[in-house]
Formats: C-alpha cells, sequence, structure tokens
C-alpha cells in the first residue's frame, strides 16, 4: 500500500491510502474573464476499487461556492455533479480564495466522463452559475 499526502494551503493536508493503480493530475484550464489559477484534479484509484477525487484551486471568490460536474459529449450527451449529488460535488473558498475539494468516488471519472467543469454558484444557486475552468479526463 502507497499513502500519498497532499499539501495544499497551511492549514489544509489530506491523506488517502492508494491502491496499486496510475493516478491522474489534470490541469484545469481557467475561462476568460475569470481569476481562477492554480487549478488541480488528481484522481487516485483505492483499495476497494472506489477512486479520491482531489481538487485544489485559487483565486477564488472569497466565500464562494464551487460545484464540481462531469460531463460526457457524444451521442450520449449528460452533465451533472461528479458525486451523487449537488452537496457532494461542491464546496467553498476560503477567506484568501482557495478552495480545496475531496470526495470518495464508486467509479473512476476518467471512464465516466470526458470533461470536467468548475463552477462558481452566485448565491449558491444553480441559476446564474458561472463555468470557471475546464479539465480533459
Amino acid at each position: 500500500m502507497t499513502t500519498f499526502t497532499y499539501f495544499s494551503y497551511s492549514s489544509y493536508s489530506s491523506s488517502i491510502a492508494a491502491a496499486n493503480g496510475v493516478s491522474s493530475t489534470i490541469i484545469l484550464t481557467p475561462t476568460g474573464g475569470t481569476s481562477i489559477h492554480d487549478a488541480v484534479l488528481i484522481i487516485t484509484p483505492l483499495q476497494g476499487g472506489e477512486f479520491a477525487l482531489f481538487v485544489t484551486a485559487q483565486g477564488l471568490e472569497p466565500g464562494g461556492t464551487y460545484l464540481i460536474e462531469g460531463f460526457v459529449g457524444g451521442a450520449h450527451t449528460n452533465v451533472g455533479p461528479i458525486a451523487l449529488n449537488t452537496s457532494d460535488s461542491s464546496f467553498t473558498a476560503d477567506n484568501q480564495g482557495n478552495g480545496v475539494y475531496s470526495h470518495v468516488l464508486a467509479t473512476d471519472p476518467r471512464t465516466t466522463y470526458t470533461i470536467v467543469l468548475l463552477l462558481y454558484l452566485p448565491n449558491n444557486q444553480m441559476e446564474g452559475a458561472v463555468l470557471v475552468a475546464t479539465g480533459s479526463t
């Protein structure tokens, strides 16, 4: 067993026990007109067939709410929360505009989704959501 420790921002660290498998680091590309930077998505296979999803980003709206969604293209286009529901797929940036998200998924998002979307939710509402970054899985 390998243990990965990811450090992001002085007040947060996360450790996960990884299974044998290939982790992916996906750089999330900011969309025009946003101040987001250093946005990274890490997917790590875990023991038992689950997958750890870890996102860090800077330059977010301080105290803002963000949602991570998965997109499937092709004949069966679909978009929805990366986890089972919206509350498990969202996080709030700290007062300096730094965000950290982690969740364990039952399936590999690299095989489920073709693109990962990071949305800003003004007033914690989907209405008026703003796409701030994307990444290809």
